[in-house]
């Protein structure tokens, strides 16, 4: 059996360290992070769908038929200091891939480009890239949409 789903990832949260100070700064989407949508043909195995933060992707051919292709997430994190040093950028999963009640979605491996300062108003574009990953427990996922929550941690010069 068939089914058709979709990924997204469908919030953020960012925290910058800074001189030994923790702090949130907002977060502005310019390109909402996708994992496209699928049909899932087979979970007896865990199966890959990736997407580069150029947005090229890569999908497991065995685990999925693409409908809808990946799309990267870019995202401008402001409220930070101006013209400041990035010494570097930490992109961890807050929670799984999930619909309520269904089955999960790992994501690992993530990637991320980011430029070497925050700008004149404070301001990071941030663009990443991640594995999405299937349980490979043998039964399928149903068609819904699975959402995800990604955490981006920069860590500043002083």
């Amino acid at each position: 059996m068939f089914t058709k789903f979709s990924f997204r990832v469908a919030a953020l949260c960012c925290a910058f360290l800074w001189s030994a100070h923790n702090a949130y700064a907002a977060v502005a989407t310019v390109e909402a992070m996708s994992f496209g949508t699928m049909v899932s043909t087979n979970n007896n195995a865990q199966y890959d769908i990736t997407v580069n933060t150029d947005n090229s992707y890569t999908v497991d051919s065995s685990g999925f038929i693409v409908i809808t292709p990946p799309q990267r997430g870019v995202y401008d994190i402001d409220s930070l200091p101006a013209n400041r040093a990035i010494l570097s950028v930490d992109v961890t999963q807050g929670g799984p891939l999930s619909f309520p009640g269904e089955q999960q979605m790992s994501l690992v491996d993530f990637q991320e480009t980011h430029p070497a300062t925050t700008d004149a108003f404070g301001v990071a574009r941030i663009t990443i890239g991640a594995t999405a990953r299937t349980n490979g427990v043998g039964s399928g996922y149903p068609d819904r949409t699975y959402s995800g929550v990604i955490r981006i941690e920069i860590n500043l010069a002083p």
